[in-house]
């Protein structure tokens, strides 16, 4: 619950849900106003029920009620327990085939179910149905509103303010003593956090445990360019994304460490995580983000994730230590190969014998792979090139510092997101080559 005023409740759930009861006994144990439920008070008056209207009179019925809850909703700034929330207006229009002919009121109840500071979502078909004269006749169609409702709640709702009251509970003390409990959870965690969260290197299957959590409890994902499609559409879908990555843009070219929406929504008091690919804390730019957290007295976690060189790697089965190969492993970005600004010692890189992976040198594949050379490796040296790792479309050339720049020119892959690996360790790819093998064994049994 947001800590600067009192919190603007919801409980919801098809007919005979207990939802009137839990909405009223949550109101006086908060001392919060209640707002009422328009469309049974419609139904009482007219007699008439959604699916006997045309769509257009249904729609216009609908945005009707639509404008009264608005009204009422905005009559109490201070909080207040909704019998039924936004997201109703849209089920029912959904529900009762007239979303075509309300695409204004379906927008705008979408957007207004993500305000409340928590909705409390009741199961269906845990209390006797009982027929008033008013509910539908068929529990069969309530079933199906409720399944309609529950789909737009957890695609609009961030999953930490959904809170579905559990079917155990049947009692509307036991019922409210829950969501007592469940708000005071959420006062306590409620706050500006930023976490910066490693997304991995691409498969979403390689997210952390951790990682889901936290994304499952976000009000904002800001997520990077870089994160791998499928990583973004394995996202719980109530969080509000937001894009903030720029692709081969630094944090001095962009004139910020942390990209001014996050600290924006921070500062609102939400729980942002800031999605990053790979790991934050490894060639991420998570340590310069954390400090202007810091600076900005925003609390902030680290959730570290799969390196792209550990993906990479492993996905192109190159072991990066082996004990007849190598038993050391440099991480280095190839990004900033010469200059003032450069933190690399590239002459140590050219004298070592163990692996070394290159992140961000693909742009200036040439001038690296040449450098090394000129500082001491051998141009025979086996090197790789693993581009898109741990997707479908990863690719992998194999060749030498000498050959491999021009054997990637050659096929058109020059360009991020892929790193290089470079050493001895290189050489048990051909056997070791696991992805493709599987990839290639998945699709004989499809061709069969």
């Amino acid at each position: 619950m947001r800590r600067d005023s009192a919190p603007r409740l919801a409980v919801t759930g098809s007919a005979s849900t207990g939802k009137t009861a839990l909405a009223r006994a949550l109101s006086g144990a908060l001392s919060l106003p209640l707002v009422p439920e328009e469309m049974r008070a419609y139904l009482s008056s007219t007699g008439v029920r959604l699916e006997q209207r045309s769509p257009q009179e249904a729609a216009r019925a609908l945005e009707g009620m639509w404008r009264e809850r608005l009204v009422s909703e905005d009559a109490h700034p201070g909080g207040f327990v909704a019998d039924n929330c936004a997201l109703d207006f849209a089920a029912y229009a959904l529900h009762h085939g007239c979303a075509p002919e309300a695409p204004e009121l379906l927008a705008a109840a979408t957007t207004c179910g993500g305000a409340y500071d928590a909705v409390f979502l009741l199961p269906h078909g845990v209390l006797p149905y009982e027929q008033d004269g008013v509910r539908s006749t068929s529990p069969g169609q309530e079933l199906r509103y409720q399944l309609v409702l529950e789909a737009l709640l957890r695609r609009h709702v961030s999953p930490s303010r959904l809170i579905e009251v559990p079917s155990r509970l049947r009692t509307v003390e036991e019922r409210l003593a829950s969501c007592l409990d469940a708000l005071a959870r959420l006062s306590r965690r409620r706050g500006p956090l930023v976490s910066l969260v490693g997304a991995g290197p691409g498969d979403p299957g390689l997210l952390t445990l951790r990682a889901r959590e936290v994304l499952a409890s976000a009000d904002v994902i800001a997520y990077d360019a870089l994160v791998a499609p499928a990583v973004l559409a394995s996202l719980p879908p109530g969080a509000e994304r937001v894009s903030v990555g720029h692709r081969n843009q630094g944090a001095k070219q962009a004139g910020y460490r942390i990209h001014p929406a996050v600290l924006e929504h921070a500062r609102a008091g939400r729980h942002v995580a800031r999605l990053k690919q790979g790991d934050p804390f490894i060639f991420g730019r998570g340590g310069e983000e954390a400090e202007e957290l810091l600076d900005a007295g925003i609390p902030f976690e680290v959730v570290p994730g799969v390196s792209a060189a550990l993906g990479a790697a492993a996905y192109a089965g190159i072991p990066l230590t082996h004990r007849e190969y190598a038993s050391d492993v440099t991480f280095v970005t190839g990004h900033d190969i010469e200059g003032p600004s450069s933190h690399t010692d590239w002459a140590r890189l050219g004298a070592a014998a163990g692996t070394l992976v290159l992140y961000m040198a693909t742009r200036k594949l040439e001038a690296n792979l040449a450098r090394l050379v000129a500082c001491g490796r051998a141009a025979d040296t086996p090197a790789a090139y693993v581009a898109a790792a741990t997707t479908p479309e990863q690719t992998v050339v194999v060749g030498t510092l000498a050959s491999l720049a021009a054997e990637v020119e050659a096929r058109g892959l020059i360009g991020p997101p892929a790193l290089v690996v470079v050493g001895e360790v290189v050489r048990l790819r051909e056997r070791l080559r696991w992805f493709e093998a599987r990839a290639r064994g998945l699709a004989a049994e499809v061709a069969a």
